[in-house]
């Protein structure tokens, strides 16, 4: 017996958000799974009328099917590829597209099948149709069109006996060759299923969808995308092969093409970085945050502005936005951060009329969080010496002759008890 078996596992697609609509569509296939085979209605509501059957097809089960299974092993198959390729399509198209991509190829795919089976086999025609397969092949042809640069990570099994050959393993394959062997594949069985006896896959319907899929992504503009996110997807391998200067060529050359794109903007910043260009990565890391801000992804902005600090010494935004972000890390209790912000701050502006408050800010947070008065003290007396006239001053020389005051106390009170130690040992 020869046996080879393979299912997609995984993307090497970066995602940015949660894929909602992917997650409700796997769960509507679950749902409805579960209700037609272990609690079937009677009736109206009788599950039995979401079937899709070519020789009376309505328009609306040539949707409806897709969320009818027959067995276990046909609803996990069509999940997986549902789940694996979905969660990247709605991560670039948005919820709205990617559900018409979804449900136009399910509808395409039953469509298609009603008019092959009329043209090659009408006997077909009396066979009912069921399964998320038509959706889920138009899934294959908008990545296919979308990101027909990424690479599909593949577990097989491979069990050849008479040679001795017993392999499984996981191994990634570049998309164009994973989903062009898989159309082949659909193709090819749906010209030998017409004129044989038996219905077992309705492989029209595959490819159906697969031609209706990609089609949408054409419509969509993902082609142009798909361009650009390519160079971004060649920075981010040379990066992780140590290729610092392929990876920053590449990456500048996305970012003429999507100047917005703050990740983008993140892995050029660490690409200068690796190279030692470091006033290039400061500017990069600038332009991220300011990116995020405007976004308002906040965390991820205090997250970029923490690693440009630790990566490049005195980094600083511009006036306003420096103490935003600075202020912000304090909120969100990234103290050590926000102290660095608030440094970095008073170096860049030390005339601004803010930086009073940054001082004001920064010895708040030696005293109160990080427990070192003595650096407090330092602050207070940098805001005293420099801006004396300011209004936060005279608050300024209350705290030092407290800290002042409650330093003496600490140390007399340390020569009290090493006195009294001292008796008790003679």
């Amino acid at each position: 017996m020869y046996f080879f078996y393979y299912v997609p596992t995984g993307l090497d697609v970066r995602r940015r958000r949660a894929p909602t609509i992917t997650w409700f569509l796997a769960g509507m296939c679950v749902t409805l799974f579960i209700l037609s085979h272990y609690a079937p209605a009677r009736g109206a509501w009788n599950l039995a009328n979401l079937i899709f059957f070519p020789s009376d097809p309505m328009l609306a089960t040539s949707l409806s099917h897709a969320f009818l299974h027959v067995s276990w092993w046909h609803l996990i198959g069509n999940l997986v590829y549902l789940v694996v390729f979905g969660r990247a399509l709605e991560d670039r198209f948005g919820p709205a597209r990617f559900f018409a991509v979804f449900a136009l190829s399910a509808m395409a795919g039953a469509w298609t099948h009603v008019l092959l089976s009329s043209l090659f086999d009408p006997a077909y025609l009396d066979y009912g149709v069921i399964g998320a397969s038509g959706a889920t092949s138009g899934l294959l042809g908008a990545f296919l069109v979308r990101f027909y640069y990424a690479r599909i990570s593949v577990a097989y099994w491979v069990f050849m006996p008479l040679q001795g050959v017993n392999r499984a393993g996981t191994q990634y394959v570049p998309a164009l060759v994973g989903v062009a062997c898989w159309f082949i594949y659909q193709g090819v069985f749906a010209l030998i299923q017409f004129g044989s006896s038996g219905v077992g896959v309705a492989y029209s319907v595959h490819v159906g969808g697969f031609a209706a899929g990609a089609l949408l992504a054409v419509i969509f503009g993902a082609a142009p995308r798909a361009r650009a996110e390519r160079l971004l997807a060649g920075a981010r391998r040379a990066v992780s092969g140590a290729d610092f200067f392929a990876a920053q060529a590449l990456v500048l050359d996305y970012l003429e093409l999507r100047p917005g794109d703050w990740f983008g903007r993140l892995l050029a910043a660490r690409a200068f970085l690796s190279t030692g260009h470091r006033s290039a990565a400061s500017a990069q890391f600038a332009s991220a945050v300011t990116l995020l801000l405007g976004d308002g992804r906040r965390g991820e902005a205090e997250d970029a502005m923490a690693e440009a600090m630790r990566a490049v010494p005195g980094f600083s935004l511009a006036e306003r936005a420096q103490i935003d972000m600075a202020c912000g890390l304090e909120r969100s209790m990234k103290y050590r951060a926000s102290l660095d912000a608030y440094r970095n701050f008073a170096a860049r502006y030390p005339e601004s009329t803010e930086t009073p408050f940054v001082l004001l800010r920064a010895a708040s947070l030696l005293e109160r969080r990080l427990d070192r008065p003595e650096k407090a003290l330092e602050c207070y007396g940098l805001l005293v010496e420099r801006f004396p006239d300011d209004c936060w001053a005279d608050y300024a020389r209350s705290e030092i002759e407290r800290l002042r005051w409650s330093a003496a106390e600490s140390g007399a009170r340390a020569a009290g008890q090493g006195r009294g130690r001292g008796g008790e040992i003679s």
